[in-house]
């Protein structure tokens, strides 16, 4: 029987650092003009009233079409708008005024990120670093991409350059320690957390991570500690209630389990993993009829959920309905569950 899913979490996408106000100095009108508005947008964009702040740059470029800044801040404000296609183009134009300018590089880094394009992005991100080697969130964002291709080694390397230039970086730490646990190097993992914990110890979902390489660790009792340390910090934090319950079940608190689950479905009714989980933690209790309801409700939500079909058809049997057993076992191999066929050949 699968049993539950453990979920543990990366930082997202953060925002792009704008240049600050230029001095004015005694230039021709157009250029005073330019600099003029520039520092105004600039002004804007601190008071994220990012509309009038691209005005503002629009008509500092208009006046001087080689304002390189200008085109770096608009690509800025244009990312914060969410117009990354918009925000690339004036990044481009940034690198092409000013090929050396490390930060055009990995904002333009960000925004094809955004757009979904790693490839581009790293390429980015190497080209800043190569500009700037000591630039710790051009490492921290490529070792994210890294992780999210499963390069994992890889992401440890570039989360540890990051931490070697930013000692402080509870994030590099966190997300080195998930890379880390990836590779199965829980005591490794287990540290990184811990140290970013220690770092800043509001950062909710840490906890949760701590908590689920302590329960690969077989350390219930810590990793129940951490799951409720992050609930304490994120009374919504679903994720953890989940973790909690997924490790009172391991502890044989059943009726636990399922008041965590409860409280997963009243946060997000339409969490597939957890419909399975109390199914799972309903079914120790000898509910199957509950159990059938739940993992109904699981593959309602994602017909494709292998574990779900396997779990039910374990309960159909114990309902004596084994023709549903056998139908939900086939379905679960379909999908790829491997034990799934185990079940099949002892069903007559």
């Amino acid at each position: 029987m699968k049993k539950f899913l453990l979920l543990f979490i990366l930082i997202p996408l953060a925002g792009i650092t704008i240049y600050a106000q230029d001095t004015i100095v005694a230039k021709g009108v157009d250029d005073q003009k330019s600099e003029k508005l520039y520092n105004e947008g600039i002004s804007l964009f601190d008071k994220q009233d990012y509309s009038n702040a691209l005005e503002k740059f629009n008509g500092a470029i208009e006046l001087k079409p080689e304002f390189e800044k200008a085109y770096y801040n608009r690509g800025s404000i244009k990312f914060e708008m969410k117009d990354y296609t918009g925000a690339i183009t004036d990044f481009d134009k940034s690198i092409e005024l000013n090929p050396s300018n490390d930060k055009s590089f990995f904002s333009r880094a960000q925004s094809k990120y955004a757009l979904k394009n790693k490839t581009g992005a790293i390429e980015d991100y190497t080209k800043s670093i190569s500009l700037n080697s000591s630039y710790p969130q051009a490492y921290y964002y490529r070792g994210g991409i890294y992780f999210e291709n499963a390069e994992y080694q890889k992401a440890i390397d570039d989360f540890t350059k990051a931490i070697n230039l930013k000692s402080d970086y509870a994030y590099a730490y966190n997300d080195r320690g998930s890379a880390k646990k990836m590779l199965e190097n829980y005591k490794g993992a287990k540290e990184d957390y811990e140290k970013a914990i220690k770092i800043n110890t509001q950062l909710a979902f840490v906890y949760n991570n701590l908590g689920s390489v302590l329960k690969k660790m077989e350390n219930y009792k810590d990793a129940l500690t951490n799951f409720t340390s992050a609930i304490k910090l994120d009374p919504d934090y679903y994720l953890a209630y989940n973790n909690r319950g997924s490790v009172k079940f391991e502890m044989k608190d059943y009726k636990g389990a399922i008041e965590d689950y409860d409280k997963v479905l009243k946060i997000k009714s339409d969490y597939a993993y957890t419909y399975n989980n109390r199914g799972n933690a309903k079914y120790k209790q000898n509910d199957f009829v509950g159990a059938v309801v739940d993992y109904d409700k699981a593959i309602k939500l994602n017909s494709n959920y292998g574990y779900a079909y396997l779990n039910r058809g374990i309960s159909k049997e114990m309902l004596r309905d084994n023709k549903g057993a056998k139908e939900d076992w086939k379905k679960a191999a379909a999908l790829g569950v491997n034990n799934a066929e185990t079940y099949l050949k002892n069903i007559k």
